[in-house]
This record gives C-alpha cells, structure tokens and sequence, in this order.
C-alpha cells in the first residue's frame, strides 16, 4: 500500500509536525519572560492560517517576523496579564489567610478572573489578525466574548479538558504538557476565532462597535 502526499493521514501528521515545532519556537520566543504575549500573538499569526489551511511555506520567518512585528503590544499584554494574575492571587491569598475568611477578597478574585479571561481570551487573535490599537484590541475581545457567549462557554470548557488532561492526570503527561499544551490551546483558540472572524469580515455583517480594520 502507497500513500498519497496529499492523503488526510500524511496532511495530519504534516500539520502535526509544524504544531510541534511551532510550540518550540513559542517557547524559544518565550524566554525573556516579558515577551510572551510577543510570542503567543506570532503563534496564534501562524495557527489563524494553519485553521483554514493557509500555512506559508516558510512557517519559520513568519513566526519571527511576526514576533518581531509586534514585541510593542506583546510585551504590554504581558506586563498587564501579570498585573492581573499576581493581583487575583493577593485576593485568594488575603481570603485564605486572614481570619474569618473575609468573602470580600474571594468575591473581588472571581470579579477579576472574568476580566481576564474576558479580555485576554480572544486579544491575542485578535492581535495576530488586525491593526489595532492596544486598547481597541481590548475592547474587541470583551466584545467577542460577549456577542459569541455561548460558543465561548464551549471553547472555555474544551481549554478546561486540555488543562485537565495534562496537568491533571499524571506526571507524565506534565511533560508531555510542556511541548504540545501551550501550541494546542492556541491552535483550540485559532479554531474557534477564525469563524467568528470571518463572518465580522463579511460586508453583510452587523459588526456594532467593533473596530476591525487592517486585515493582515
């Protein structure tokens, strides 16, 4: 039995191949720690394309360049995650050591949780993809997870089961976590985003206040 170059198996193990070597450079890129919204936005620059089965033939210089294209918001979206990750894990902690337990803290944890994740859930797509101000990045992706709820709920429990499924079960699959985890979230996010990309693009499309011109 021969297989075809362009048979399903062979394709899937290409995009495989690129996936994984697509998670290395994400973690090469990574590094200095302050670049790793940098990082993610080249990553998800890659994957959007991937998900409609656009890849360049060079998948290597548009991940850097990319990378390098947008070092500026990556690291700001960086600084600003950090922000809020350390600022809801001081409200978990004060909740937890402070006597009585005062819900206050638990309650303000969970209120910042749900900004996050409703800012940063479709922000680096939304970076990968248009020409934007930080700040209209922001409030895009607010927007989108708003308007698209129900098909968010989906996507946030599909990234709960990859989350669980690696750092969860066994130890094992931790490290096999490390170098497919971070590209598989991505590619997850990729999937979901660029649907809903697609039909704001459409000029029959009611796009509200959203702003999103400068297609790359």
């Amino acid at each position: 039995m021969t297989l075809k170059v362009d048979s399903p198996f062979i394709q899937a193990g290409i995009k495989l191949t690129n996936l994984l070597i697509l998670n290395l450079f994400w973690i090469l890129g990574c590094l200095p720690i302050v670049t790793i919204g940098a990082s993610t936005i080249a990553a998800f620059t890659v994957c959007l394309k991937i998900s409609e089965d656009r890849e360049s033939l060079s998948m290597t210089k548009q991940f850097w360049q990319a990378y390098v294209a947008n070092l500026k918001h990556g690291i700001l979206l960086t600084l600003i995650l950090a922000a809020g990750v350390y600022a809801v894990w001081m409200n978990f902690q004060l909740f937890d050591k402070l006597s009585d337990n005062p819900v206050g803290f638990l309650i303000l944890a969970i209120l910042m949780v749900v900004l996050l994740v409703s800012h940063f859930l479709y922000v680096f797509a939304l970076e990968a993809r248009y020409e934007n101000t930080l700040r209209q990045s922001l409030i895009n992706a607010r927007m989108l997870f708003v308007r698209f709820f129900p098909r968010t709920l989906g996507l946030l429990g599909i990234l709960l089961i990859q989350y669980l499924l690696f750092f969860q079960t066994s130890s094992v699959l931790i490290y096999v976590g490390v170098f497919c985890a971070p590209i598989l979230t991505i590619y997850t996010v990729s999937q979901v985003s660029m649907p809903i990309f697609r039909r704001l693009e459409d000029d029959s499309c009611d796009t509200d206040a959203l702003n999103i011109t400068g297609d790359r």
